[in-house]
């Protein structure tokens, strides 16, 4: 089952007039995995996104611990923890498991998606919970 407030943001994302202008070309999966067994599938499909729970296969896999989950959400981190790509060359950051030409390829969308992510006061919790 997905959090309600994944769902808020996937609502949150609907209705960015950035994003769907930005995103209106792009579609990917991605799953997003944490040290807690959270696991969500993420699909973005030209401006709309969907949240499920995790599968194999999916174009970008990415885990991390929890705190760097909350990180990447967090307006007020600290530098060289700030981002995704960050986070993903930071000890007990954010992995690149597969996928790495999916992120640069997607990555003007996901920073979309994580600057919403943001501003919906998401605080970061696990990817599932």
């Amino acid at each position: 089952m997905i959090p309600e407030r994944l769902a808020g943001w996937a609502r949150a994302v609907a209705h960015d007039p950035e994003n769907a202008h930005i995103g209106r070309f792009t579609a990917f999966t991605a799953r997003l995995v944490d040290d807690r067994g959270g696991d969500v599938l993420v699909s973005y499909d030209h401006g709309a996104v969907t949240v499920e729970d995790g599968v194999p296969g999916a174009d970008l896999e990415l885990r991390g611990p929890v705190s760097a989950w909350r990180e990447l959400v967090d307006p007020d981190a600290a530098p060289r923890r700030h981002d995704l790509l960050a986070l993903t060359k930071a000890p007990d950051g954010i992995e690149v498991v597969s996928g790495r030409e999916q992120l640069i390829r997607h990555l003007r969308v996901i920073t979309r998606l994580v600057q919403l992510a943001r501003a919906a006061g998401d605080d970061g919790a696990e990817v599932d919970r």
